[in-house]
């Protein structure tokens, strides 16, 4: 397909994690190609909504779209990474139920928008052309609300160029350091500044800090109204974000409060690869939890159920895998598996209590054994798992 093909051939910082291309980065090449094609096609104007965050924004992403498109609005969700595919990343939601794009559909897309310009998207990175794709592909689907999650921070993400109509601010942690700040407060701000003139809300996630509180409701906005909405904490992470997403509707389209208010959690399809059972005997559970507070978050929700259960865990480079390895140590396991294959990092020296149950593995056939025992498994750590994961259950269930 001319689509991957070309999708493959550019720079793609998710997997080089070189993200030192920031230091002299700027929005400005990438919004003379947004006016352009505003220009050059028909750009309807559906109600767009930004997601920012470090934790949660990928679930309630997935719970937005949801709900509207359970309304009756035809929506259309941006998100990353993705789980197997590319095209997950632009799925169109019809009555509550996602639809990944068919390749030919793509592939007819691709020959007649982007094949006649493509000397304009050549300079693009991986992320920035997706972007653009998806906001023709979505014009082209005459979505009436759109739902874009951002990808690494606010301030510098191609996201912001869809100007969108409000924004959703999820849980701020310690992720992509080097590259947002150090602090909390720090990543706050730099997420927050994916705000445009035309915002007209921000809808938070109590942070529960006071300092990070302070720092969202005092944040110049311009014409943009804020609420930091409390949140109603659930046995699960998922069920908080869904109730939290659902809260957030209602302030956004208050006419449609009783129709939302009426939508439970347990009717709604789960996000993929967030807490999802890839496998039932053993059970084998996975979540793309991949900084501390996340990782904390999940073990802890899936100790709650699990009085014994290993853990598969891998780690980006880039991460904090010290902090990581922190936030196990207590928890009731039966075995710690670390993965160290092509493409993840190297754990440091692990903290006490943790050392007689770790085996540290590097090939994808020493983790068959995992699948075939009597322990449940927690796979965390990175979307590329995954894959790994379950092509392995793929073929153990076939032997």
């Amino acid at each position: 397909m001319l689509f991957f093909d070309f999708l493959y051939s550019l720079q793609n910082i998710e997997k080089t994690r070189n993200f030192n291309v920031f230091k002299n980065y700027s929005l400005d090449g990438l919004s003379d190609l947004f006016l352009f094609l505003k220009s050059k096609h028909k750009i309807q104007n559906p109600i767009r909504i930004s997601v920012v965050g470090t934790n949660g924004k990928g679930s309630t992403s997935h719970y937005l779209a949801s709900l509207l498109s359970i309304l009756g609005y035809k929506t259309g969700l941006y998100t990353s990474p993705h789980l197997l595919t590319p095209l997950e990343r632009f799925q169109i939601f019809l009555g509550g139920k996602p639809e990944v794009p068919k390749e030919e559909d793509v592939e007819s897309f691709f020959k007649n928008t982007i094949l006649p310009d493509l000397e304009r998207y050549q300079s693009l990175s991986y992320f920035e052309f997706l972007t653009v794709f998806t906001y023709l592909y979505f014009a082209k689907e005459n979505t009436d609300f759109e739902i874009w999650e951002a990808g690494l921070g606010g301030r510098l993400d191609s996201t912001k160029l869809v100007y969108a109509d409000h924004v959703i601010l999820t849980k701020i942690g310690l992720d992509h350091s080097e590259i947002l700040g150090a602090t909390k407060e720090k990543i706050c701000l730099e997420k927050l500044k994916i705000l445009t003139d035309v915002c007209r809300n921000l809808i938070a996630m109590d942070p529960e800090d006071d300092s990070l509180r302070t720092l969202i409701q005092n944040f110049p906005k311009g014409k943009t109204k804020t609420q930091v909405l409390p949140l109603e904490k659930k046995p699960t992470y998922l069920e908080t974000n869904f109730l939290f997403s659902q809260a957030a509707l209602i302030h956004l389209i208050p006419n449609e409060t009783t129709k939302l208010s009426s939508i439970s959690f347990a009717s709604v399809k789960k996000p993929r690869g967030r807490m999802e059972v890839l496998q039932n005997s053993p059970e084998i559970v996975f979540d793309p939890a991949h900084n501390p507070d996340a990782i904390a978050t999940t073990t802890r929700e899936f100790a709650k159920t699990h009085p014994s259960f290993s853990l598969l865990l891998g780690s980006l480079p880039d991460k904090d895998r010290e902090g990581i390895l922190s936030q196990l140590v207590g928890l009731p396991l039966h075995s710690l598996i670390l993965w160290e294959g092509s493409g993840f990092g190297a754990f440091p020296e692990l903290p006490q209590g943790l050392t007689s149950i770790t085996t540290k593995v590097q090939a994808e056939e020493d983790l068959r054994p995992l699948f075939q025992g009597r322990f449940p498994v927690l796979v965390l750590g990175s979307f590329r798992l995954y894959g790994i994961v379950a092509k392995l259950i793929q073929n153990t269930t076939n032997m």
